[in-house]
């Protein structure tokens, strides 16, 4: 680069946090840019957002957009009065619920928001880079409907189409089901984002040893399947050998695969200790007659009606 700072510049400056550059520039519009730069400037003075949209021509909705982005993205937070406590609700009604038939905007409404809103002709814009191809109608009137009716910042939108490419699963559908499923659990910034994001790879990668030591690998985990495996592999250290006995044990006991029959066996073996295949014997020998009762082939279907 060929420039260097005016030394005389610096008469006067404010500070820049350095991840605006080294992590949000790139999806971080003009809009946005502009906006940050005129909160630092005026933070002391408690410049508000009508007046930054006075002072940039900017309409204040988009500002107000620019803003939540950059609180999404750790770099502002918000000025918040105190307000009196109210009474705790149950946590049922403390979750947001996605509604059930969701009212999408049409292809003329997406025209008018994209016209209207820098921050949604952004959205849209770097989705289409993302998909490698021009948004349909579905995917287009979905993400202008997370963003508009459900809350979700541009940022997080963006970074949700990233995940629903890295896992081969860039459509319309599973984008929205994963939506769903964030903005139930409260996932609502960056950063819990992509410690949910960084949850399901550990779970996924945990699903990998357990699948290939009892031979599953041609069938996709469901969501418990997911949970039990990180426990198992993560949290409990059990190995692949360790596995692939428990999966022995099950298919001699119930002549089929039983998760919930694994399951059992894996916690007896975890609560005695046992971390070895060669530690099997000795702990079962060990035990009184009837702590066999999960090996007890009249047992088995009882044990596996029980709740999980």
């Amino acid at each position: 680069m060929d420039y260097y700072l005016n030394p005389a510049a610096l008469s006067a400056a404010f500070p820049v946090p350095s991840d605006v550059v080294d992590r949000h520039i790139r999806l971080a519009g003009a809009v946005q840019l502009k906006v940050l730069l005129f909160a630092l400037r005026h933070q002391a003075d408690g410049a508000d957002a009508d007046a930054a949209a006075q002072a940039l021509g900017i309409p204040a909705a988009d500002v107000g957009d620019a803003l939540r982005f950059w609180c999404d993205a750790g770099i502002l937070l918000p000025r918040q009065a105190p307000v009196p406590a109210e009474p705790e609700k149950p946590a049922e009604q403390q979750k947001k619920a996605v509604r059930a038939a969701a009212v999408k905007p049409t292809r003329e409404e997406i025209a008018r928001r994209g016209a209207e809103s820098e921050e949604i002709r952004f959205l849209l814009s770097e989705a289409q880079q993302k998909f490698g191809r021009g948004l349909r109608q579905s995917e287009a009137s979905t993400l202008v409907w997370l963003h508009d009716d459900e809350g979700m910042s541009v940022a997080l939108i963006l970074m949700l189409v990233e995940f629903a490419r890295s896992q081969k699963k860039c459509n319309v559908g599973f984008i929205e089901r994963t939506a769903v499923d964030w903005i139930n659990s409260g996932v609502d910034s960056i950063s819990a984002a992509e410690q949910r994001i960084s949850d399901l790879a550990r779970q996924q990668t945990a699903w990998g040893i357990v699948s290939s030591a009892m031979g599953l690998e041609q069938r996709l985990p469901s969501a418990k399947e997911l949970t039990l495996a990180d426990l198992w592999v993560t949290e409990w250290k059990f190995s692949r050998e360790m596995l692939r006995a428990a999966y022995d044990q099950c298919v001699d006991a119930t002549s089929r695969v039983s998760m919930a029959y694994i399951k059992k066996i894996l916690e007896r073996w975890h609560r005695d200790g046992v971390t070895s295949p060669d530690a099997i014997p000795r702990a079962a020998s060990a035990k009184k007659p009837e702590s066999y009762a999960a090996y007890d082939l009249d047992l088995v279907e009882a044990m596996l009606d029980r709740d999980d």
